[in-house]
């Protein structure tokens, strides 16, 4: 017997397309913001895989990618339940904000760490109404999701990619660092499904300090234990049609993958799909270490070696001023080009993902779990 499964307003209801409303807060001013729900339910039960998108105002392709995928032709075929949530910070997408106006932060930092509540009394600051909902509709999740994937946009001109969280383990939980390995085995092959570029997070230990690990996709692998990936449409704020439709093939061949959709993958065609051979990570990179304008040498998609030009830095009259090209430092692709041309020192002229020899998993740092004041 399928489960239930019920978010806000909108239920599961076999061979149906389900809408409605999740309440995340009130306003001072009276009004309620609520999250759209749409619930995708197959005749014949299966896993329950959670489609988000919206989280960033800027980024208006997931939304699209969400309404291009569930339709009823989709019922007729699907086992189990989509869950799609396609605008998580409907304030961002009302203004146009990364940072929506009632909680000046990364909204998609703000889902649940696992952390201990911090001392009765304590001076840290509380959570904003946008953690707080997430709090509550990340309960949701750990209740009906099997696996997850969350829709972003990269930068204008990158290439759509898909972005591999470091799944963290407790080294103080006997067999846990074994479960994180298989847990691992399974979002590699998820991405693979996919079937877009793929670029692992960055290293553990700045993957937590960046907070990483409390975005939706983190969230999801680091405590729900569920394979989850963040897919990057690249295209910046204008959708690319051919994007939208590679994602729909794309999240249809993890829809059989997880075995919700019946037959073989179907192919995902229009975009870069480099494949060097061995994994990579993403790293902003090169950097200037000059002020001036770069004339780029390389375009996203294109593989590189180590010690390839990626660009040349010259004045404003156009002269040369470093003796040789900014390089690659290491194997690898390119994910993006920067925005614009002019740099100042320390900047970095380009996204690369480049060969990563770490393992996917990695340990939580010595004091993470300590209670915090």
């Amino acid at each position: 017997m399928a489960r239930r499964i019920a978010i806000g307003s909108a239920a599961r209801h076999p061979g149906t397309l389900q809408y409605g409303r999740w309440t995340a807060f009130e306003h001072p001013t009276g009004q309620e913001e609520f999250l759209p729900v749409i619930i995708a339910a197959g005749k014949r039960p299966g896993p329950c895989l959670w489609l988000t998108a919206g989280m960033h105002g800027p980024e208006h392709s997931g939304p699209l990618v969400v309404h291009k995928l569930l339709h009823a032709g989709l019922l007729a075929e699907l086992r189990g339940t989509l869950v799609a949530i396609p605008a998580l910070t409907p304030a961002g997408l009302r203004t146009g904000s990364r940072v929506p106006y009632h909680s000046p932060e990364d909204p998609n930092r703000l889902w649940p760490d696992g952390r201990p509540a911090p001392e009765e009394g304590s001076d840290r600051r509380p959570p904003s109404p946008q953690e707080r909902a997430f709090q509550r509709l990340f309960e949701e999740i750990l209740k009906t999701a099997d696996l997850l994937v969350d829709l972003h946009n990269a930068w204008e001109g990158s290439v759509p990619f898909a972005l591999l969280d470091r799944v963290l383990y407790r080294s103080d939980i006997p067999g846990d660092r074994q479960r994180a390995q298989g847990l691992a085995r399974r979002i590699e092959t998820m991405a693979g499904a996919l079937g877009f570029a793929t670029a692992r997070e960055f290293p553990t230990k700045r993957y937590v300090e960046d907070k990483l690990h409390r975005s939706t996709s983190g969230a999801a692998v680091q405590l729900a234990r569920i394979p989850a990936l963040t897919v990057e449409l690249g295209g910046g704020l204008r959708p690319d049609p051919i994007i939208l439709r590679a994602a729909v093939a794309g999240l249809r061949n993890v829809l059989r993958w997880a075995e919700m959709l019946p037959g073989p993958a179907e192919p995902v065609e229009g975009i870069p799909c480099p494949r060097p051979g061995f994994n990579c990570r993403r790293k902003s990179t090169p950097r200037t270490p000059v002020t001036g304008l770069a004339h780029h040498c390389v375009s996203a998609g294109q593989e590189i070696r180590a010690g390839d030009p990626v660009a040349e830095m010259v004045d404003i009259w156009g002269r040369p001023l470093l003796e040789e090209p900014l390089r690659a430092e290491a194997d690898g692709f390119v994910l993006g080009l920067a925005q614009g041309a002019v740099f100042y020192p320390g900047e970095s002229v380009a996204t690369l993902a480049v060969r990563d020899p770490d393992p996917l998993v990695g340990p939580y740092p010595r004091s993470y779990f300590r209670r915090s004041e």
